[in-house]
């Protein structure tokens, strides 16, 4: 039975943003030229008049003036400082359009001072994207970067202007091909500014890796399992598993019903099953696995957390229990037989059926047999010896055995590392 999303909207409609701190806009509106200006004679009445309105903050008499001010600034200097003067009114007025066209034609002036231009850009680039305008942040975004304004926010604004141009194209809960392409082009500029922040020993938001989770998991992009994973390293909590591990399933459609039985393994180890569809997709794999105990087992679990009603599951709980003490007495022959059999598929099996009934330590032996004789799937046994050794707190042995694992298991594998990195 295979997990269908139901992540996708939620993430779409969650898909609000991150926040940034940065300096007041309103530093900006101070005077950083130095005295040798070029101003227009016929520019130095207006502006002045300009100046005094918004001095005295007589903003309607500002306004007025504002078109002759403009009409008669004729040199850089004049537009520079025009510009300036209409940030100052639209500051005092808490005009946001005026503010954005004022640091703009700072800019566009040419009279900017070159140390001032990095910080003018980061500031237009706030202003365009508060005014869904991406396309005019991600252009003064870069020319910020490029000019060296400092830390992490330039990097994190860059990426939320590509994932607000991506979203401005979304249909419903899907990216079109165009919004996809504006995630992928913002997803390294956040992990930039995650990079920056660890650089300088700043502790990175949580919301910095859920965003990148989000959009990448809605962009259907294979990034979205290194972003759950982020996720996972900075806060553990089975939430955070959870995304990590059902998104994982839903952008891997083709799991096999083994791969997807020890994925399911971690999301009970880390408590993000939640639901009695969660518990059903265990319990059937599980049994259909010929492992009727670890069916049985989680069944229990969930009627005890309250996540399965007690009369729910009833007929795959009564296929699993009624096979139990048949199975239970086979295993010490499997067991037997397992170290004289010519092959390891005796002791893989016996082993899968000792883990399913949380015997780790038996399981752990009949796994290394299995690798020993051979004629096994070596990922997976690797990837169950890990699990059992993992189990029973052997870390080095369950490290080493989960890094053997390669092929289409190696990610179950990196997601049991890391939950085993996450252990005391």
């Amino acid at each position: 039975m295979r997990f269908v999303s139901t992540m996708a909207l939620g993430l779409m409609l969650a898909a609000s943003g991150v926040a940034v701190v940065g300096a007041s806009p309103a530093m900006a509106a101070k005077k950083e030229k130095a005295a040798k200006q070029n101003f227009s004679k016929e520019f130095m009445g207006p502006a002045s008049e300009l100046q005094k309105a918004i001095t005295a903050k007589d903003f309607a008499g500002a306004q007025a003036k504002l078109a002759a001010a403009e009409a008669a600034a004729k040199t850089p200097d004049d537009v520079y400082t025009f510009n300036m003067l209409k940030l100052q009114l639209g500051l005092g007025t808490s005009d946001a359009k005026l503010q954005r066209a004022g640091i703009e034609g700072m800019l566009a002036s040419g009279a900017a001072p070159a140390a001032e231009v990095g910080k003018y850009e980061f500031y237009a680039a706030d202003f365009a994207l508060k005014a869904n305008d991406p396309d005019s942040a991600i252009a003064h975004l870069q020319k910020a970067a490029a000019a060296g304004y400092p830390g992490s926010a330039p990097h994190v604004l860059l990426a939320e202007s590509y994932f607000k141009k991506a979203l401005a194209t979304a249909k419903g809960n899907q990216f079109t091909p165009e919004g996809k392409a504006s995630v992928q082009a913002g997803l390294p500029h956040l992990k930039k500014a995650i990079e920056v922040e660890k650089g300088e020993g700043k502790p990175v938001p949580a919301a910095w890796y859920e965003r990148g989770f989000q959009v990448a998991y809605v962009a259907g992009l294979p990034e979205a399992s290194e972003w759950a994973m982020f996720t996972v390293e900075a806060d553990p909590s089975a939430k955070n598993w959870r995304s990590l591990l059902r998104g994982y399933q839903d952008t891997h459609r083709t799991l096999g019903k083994a791969e997807n039985l020890d994925l399911m393994r971690l999301m009970r180890t880390t408590g993000s099953l939640e639901s009695e569809f969660d518990y059903s997709e265990y319990a059937e794999a599980a049994v259909s696995s010929g492992l009727p105990g670890e069916a049985k087992a989680v069944i229990d679990e969930g009627r005890s957390k309250g996540k399965v009603a007690p009369t729910k599951l009833a007929e795959i709980y009564q296929i699993a229990n009624s096979r139990v003490a048949g199975d239970k007495a086979s295993l010490p022959s499997g067991e037997r037989d397992a170290s004289k059999a010519a092959n390891g598929k005796i002791a893989a099996s016996t082993a899968n059926a000792y883990l399913g009934y949380g015997e780790y330590a038996k399981a752990a032996a009949l796994y290394n047999i299995a690798l020993q004789k051979g004629s096994v799937d070596a990922n997976e046994v690797n990837t169950r010896l890990g699990i059992a050794l993992a189990k029973s707190g052997d870390k080095a042995g369950a490290k080493a055995a989960l890094e053997k694992v390669t092929g289409p298991r190696q990610d179950i594998a990196k997601f049991w590392l890391l939950w085993l990195s996450k252990q005391a």
